[in-house]
């Protein structure tokens, strides 16, 4: 199981180096944050590539298969880090498909039904991402989705892996990887919010009375150094 972090070039940075974040996820909205001062796209990735030494999903513009190879390509002699992310579309795929075979790792992503995840898989996709909030905003079952993609792929002993994309609170977190999600791909803010809990406050406010009541030589010798 691993987490996926988005967010600003700092945040995704921070939560790589802290060794809790698995991969960098990039959509086309988070790099026109990235590059509104003007700067490239090229230029983005090749900062993130550099600060983070984890796998950077750039989503591919196509929109065929021609033109998302040749983008892929072109990502791929900036960084050895860069994977694709291509949308479950007949093209998305077909250069999916494409990008197997040279042992990569393509994301197929904006699934929202069970044909699509069906052709993905059949497709050797390393990874699939349904957008669960994008989903449930249409009114739309995404956990339910996932429930039955999961299925599926343990039923036909499928490796390509299920990435819940969109998540936008703990508790959609928490749905998606019940309902058999391998990753939450999570903004910097969320990501600090899976970390919290009340009961957990109250016993580490708990700890600290009673580590008051007694010395330790470490917590001394840290302090001076």
């Amino acid at each position: 199981m691993e987490v996926w972090i988005s967010g600003t070039i700092d945040e995704v940075t921070a939560a790589t180096q802290s060794g809790l974040a698995a991969v960098v996820a990039t959509n086309p909205t988070l790099i026109a944050r990235w590059t509104a001062t003007g700067r490239t796209l090229e230029s983005v990735v090749t900062e993130v590539c550099q600060r983070v030494d984890v796998p950077v999903y750039v989503q591919l513009h196509g929109p065929n298969v021609a033109g998302y190879l040749a983008e892929y390509e072109t990502l791929r002699h900036i960084s050895p880090q860069i994977q694709p992310k291509l949308v479950a579309t007949h093209d998305g795929i077909a250069a999916a498909a494409q990008i197997v075979k040279a042992r990569h790792k393509p994301l197929v992503t904006a699934v929202c039904t069970l044909n699509q995840a069906f052709l993905a898989a059949a497709a050797g996709a390393a990874y699939i991402a349904p957008y669960v909030g994008r989903i449930e905003d249409a009114g739309e079952d995404a956990i339910g989705l996932i429930d039955k993609i999961a299925n599926l792929y343990a039923r036909q002993n499928v490796e390509t892996k299920i990435i819940a994309a969109s998540v936008r609170t703990p508790a959609q977190a928490e749905a998606s990887l019940l309902a058999g999600a391998y990753a939450v791909v999570v903004f910097y803010d969320v990501f600090q919010q899976l970390f919290e809990s009340h009961l957990t406050q109250a016993s580490i406010e708990g700890f600290e009375r009673d580590w008051s009541q007694f010395t330790f030589e470490g917590r001394a010798d840290l302090a001076r150094a």
